[in-house]
């Protein structure tokens, strides 16, 4: 199993996983996005993405969680992982996205 804390301020970040993905939000306000539905989650909520969906999480201001997953049961990395800030004079509709590989 894979424990991690990490934290957005004012960004989106996206990326899937061959397996469930679970995040606890510690602090602040996180909205997910998968399979066409969006959750807002605050302190103390548990959301999970399942295996092979792409997972979009943002917060506008902030947000801390623990993300708890298991390992990829094919051995491979995340895909389609990428990052956005949100510019402090606009909403979350106008992204500046940076991608990773």
């Amino acid at each position: 199993m894979v424990f991690g804390e990490w934290e957005l301020v004012s960004a989106t970040w996206s990326d899937q996983h061959a397996h469930d993905e679970f995040n606890y939000v510690l602090e602040g306000e996180l909205t997910v996005e998968c399979n066409g539905r969006s959750v807002v989650a605050v302190a103390g909520d548990l959301v999970r993405v399942p295996g092979g969906v792409l997972g979009r999480y943002t917060a506008t201001r902030y947000a801390r969680m623990l993300s708890v997953y298991p390992p990829d049961p094919t051995g491979s990395a995340p895909t389609q992982m990428s990052y956005a800030s949100i510019p402090d004079d606009q909403d979350s509709t106008a992204l500046n996205e940076t991608a990773a590989s």
